[in-house]
């Protein structure tokens, strides 16, 4: 075994789990110098290595790590939201996967990693730095936020964009059509940020549209009062509706 403090090319590394992210890592990590074993199975015998990596549901951590800990030095996950009361270190991609990427797709991104002790996070920076992402770190006392805001970024998202599209499938407007706009409302939000990028009818005060939006959005009635609330909160922070209306 190698030294795990140094993490060279040559160190071995254990992908346990099969699964989009285990898939999508291992050639990855592969493919910069290291020795890695699998993916392998949870129930796969995991040979001795330098380091073990869990690409298994949450709920699995615990015991995986259990099984794991006699072959290796070190034991880290790839769990947002899971704390480190079962691993050593943890490094998370904070990208989305389907599981046919390859290597480049984590060159540039961010991975939020942690570890129990100094040597336990410098495995996890340094095996995000040489994936090619930008390592930050993400203690267990934030870990929910941290996941929780991933999800609305990624998957909640994706919720109202399945609105719009169905939404606009009654008018012959398809996905290709709302995606330009998509795209620019993320590049707007990333050089300005939420307020500077809305635009509207919630933003210029115009409730009467607002109201026929509404009732065109019947089917997810919920869905849009919940947004538009949340939408004037951005527009027109610290007043109350009573106050917009004046």
């Amino acid at each position: 075994m190698h030294s795990t403090s140094s993490l060279s090319p040559g160190t071995t590394i254990a992908i346990v789990g099969a699964g989009r992210l285990g898939g999508v890592l291992a050639p990855a990590l592969r493919a910069v110098g290291f020795v890695v074993l699998g993916p392998l199975r949870r129930d796969d015998r995991v040979p001795d290595a330098d380091v073990a990596l869990l690409c298994v549901p949450d709920a699995a951590i615990p015991a995986v790590a259990f099984a794991v800990r006699p072959h290796v030095q070190l034991v880290g996950h790839v769990s947002g939201a899971t704390p480190l009361t079962d691993v050593d270190f943890s490094i998370h991609p904070l990208q989305t996967f389907t599981g046919r990427e390859t290597p480049e797709v984590f060159r540039g991104i961010g991975a939020a990693v942690d570890g129990r002790t100094p040597e336990a996070l410098s495995v996890a920076e340094k095996l995000a730095t040489a994936l090619g992402a930008h390592p930050f770190r993400v203690d267990d006392g934030h870990r929910a936020e941290y996941h929780a805001a991933a999800s609305f970024a990624s998957n909640f998202v994706l919720t109202v964009l399945d609105a719009a599209e169905r939404l606009a499938a009654p008018a012959g407007v398809q996905r290709a059509h709302l995606a330009p706009l998509v795209r620019q409302t993320v590049e707007n939000w990333t050089a300005s940020g939420a307020a500077a990028a809305l635009t509207g009818p919630i933003v210029r005060g115009d409730d009467e549209t607002v109201a026929r939006q509404r009732a065109a959005s019947a089917a997810f009635a919920d869905l849009f009062d919940a947004l538009a609330a949340a939408t004037r909160d951005i527009a027109h922070p610290g007043t109350s509706s009573e106050e917009r209306r004046a």
